[in-house]
Formats: structure tokens, sequence, C-alpha cells
């Protein structure tokens, strides 16, 4: 396709300015919190001429958006650390939307409405001017939902050969049953409250109870982030030792009293473990001895089978 030499020259002449600009941009993107998602692009030349051709742009000379930034976040409540983020090192001209509280659209569609700031590098005083600082350019702020449903439908939707209802009626119920989605994450804590919710069930309400004999020992700044997986662990090993919560506060309990303390830096489950063979060595015997159901096994160390009388090839569910 033939495009006039006007177009020609201000896409070459953006080209080569957006080169270095993209390259600073990654950089500047490169220091995120870990678990977001980044990244850049320059503007395709045939891409360039079909925004010219949208009768949208003003000034071709001055694309908007023909640099571009992205930063995806979990969830809409980091949205705002994104931005602080980005107002870092960037001076926003224009965003779209213009704000955060009026909707730009009705509330029956779901289309694209992401975060758009349009600026430039904001100057450093303590530096040389440079020609990257004029150059305006575009910086996306989504979730990983948003991006999900604008990744999946881009090439379905606008790269597919005719238009079709059909395909942008699924579109726009994706992007709705992903809003909903996000939207319960964001609200998880005030909708665990929601009477219709607050119920009790298995497994969680016996892990909870394992979980509180582990706080009743343990300063949470002692214990792993994760709590979810450590209780889950130590469940699977009192299910192997045919524990309850009870049985496994009673075992601390009594290893707490008879070494003074439970060992600097060892975890619920290596106490477990250690305490089982010192005063329940025949139920962790009868474990180790017995080939657990799924492919589980039991970690020990070489104290605990010498403890229990037992070789590394009779205990068939422990792992040194």
């Amino acid at each position: 396709m033939t495009t006039p030499a006007s177009w020609r020259e201000a896409f070459s002449a953006q080209r080569k300015l957006g080169e270095l600009l993209e390259a600073e941009l990654a950089e500047l993107l490169r220091g995120v919190p870990k678990g977001w998602y980044t990244e850049t692009r320059i503007k395709a030349e045939s891409s360039f001429n079909q925004k010219i051709e949208t009768g949208l742009v003003e000034n071709f000379d001055r694309l908007e958006d023909f640099v571009g930034g992205l930063i995806v976040v979990p969830l809409p409540s980091d949205v705002p650390r994104a931005l602080e983020y980005v107002y870092r090192f960037f001076t926003v001209e224009y965003r779209r939307p213009q704000n955060d509280t009026d909707a730009e659209s009705n509330a029956a569609e779901f289309r694209f409405n992401d975060i758009r700031l349009y600026g430039h590098l904001t100057a450093d005083d303590s530096l040389p001017s440079s020609p990257l600082q004029s150059m305006v350019f575009e910086i996306q702020v989504k979730t990983f939902f948003q991006h999900a449903w604008s990744t999946a439908t881009h090439d379905l939707v606008y790269k597919y050969p005719s238009f079709s209802w059909s395909r942008s009626r699924v579109s726009a119920q994706v992007k709705a049953i992903l809003e909903h989605a996000e939207m319960s994450l964001a609200a998880i804590d005030e909708l665990e409250r929601v009477e219709t919710f607050t119920r009790s069930g298995e497994p969680e309400a016996t892990l909870n109870r394992f979980l509180q004999v582990v706080r009743d020992h343990w300063d949470d700044d002692l214990l792993p982030a994760n709590k979810k997986r450590m209780t889950e662990s130590l469940a699977m090993l009192s299910g192997a030792l045919a524990f309850g919560p009870e049985d496994i506060n009673r075992l601390l309990t009594r290893g707490l009293a008879e070494l003074g303390s439970h060992p600097d830096g060892w975890s619920p489950y290596q106490c477990v473990v250690d305490y089982a063979s010192r005063y329940e060595p025949e139920s962790l015997r009868a474990a180790l001895c017995t080939k657990l159901e799924r492919p589980r096994v039991i970690h020990i160390n070489t104290d605990v089978l010498t403890r229990l009388g037992l070789t590394p090839e009779e205990a068939v569910s422990g792992h040194l």
C-alpha cells in the first residue's frame, strides 16, 4: 500500500527517537515489584498509518502512543501503587479515562477502558536535557484479568477477517465475567462476612484448628508467609500419624516443656516429626513403615531413624 511521503517521513523521524525512548522506558520499568509484569513496544508502520486514517490524529508528527509501556498488576488495589511508581519518572499531560470516579461507558457495555497515561519523561534538573524528554508516549496500567482479556480476544475479534456480532458478544461476555471475578476478589474480605457465605465446612474447619495450634506455639513472624501450605503439610503429617489437632498440641506442649523451647529455626513440621520420635515412637514408626497413599513422604533425619531403630530401607515412607 502506497502512503503519502509525509506519513513515511513522520514515521521514520519518530522511529529513530522512539527506539531510544523504548530502551529507556524498558529500563525504568525493570524495577517494578516482583510479581508484576511489564512490556514496551513501538508502533509498527502499518498500525501507524491506520491510526492516521481514523481521522482522530491531529498531529501525526507527535503520535501520542508511538511508544508504549505496560504495567500489569494482580488486583485493582495494586493500581495506585503502580501509578505512584510511574509518577516517579513520568509527567502526565492527560489520561484516559479522565479519572477513577466518573464512568465513560454505559453500565451495560463491557469494552476496553483500561487506564492509559500520556506524557513524557520527567526532566532531571541535575542532568543535561535530553531529546527523549520531548517525546510524548503512552503507559497503560492494567490488572492481570484486564490483560488476559485484551490478549485473548485481540486476535480472535479484532483481526478476524470479517465483522462478527457473535464474536463481539462473546468478547463482551467474557469481559463481564472477568470484571465480576475481579470485583469479587477485591471485595473478598467483605464477601466473607455476607450472611449467605458465613458458614463453616471441611477441610477448612479442621485446618483452622491445626493453624491455631501452631499460632499458640509460635509468633506469626517466625512462621512462613504461606501459612496455608504450612498447615496443609502439617495436617497431612498428622493424618499419617493418626493424630488430630489436639494430639499435635499435646505433642508440641510436651516437647516445649521438656526441651525448654522449640528448636530455633525449626518449622512446626520438623518439630512434630522430632517430638513424635521421642514421645510417640510407635505412631511414627508405623507411619514410616507403611507406604502412604498418593506419592507422599515424611521428611526425617538420621537422628529420627536412630531413635526409632529403623534403617532407611525399612522407612519406606521416610525421606532423609
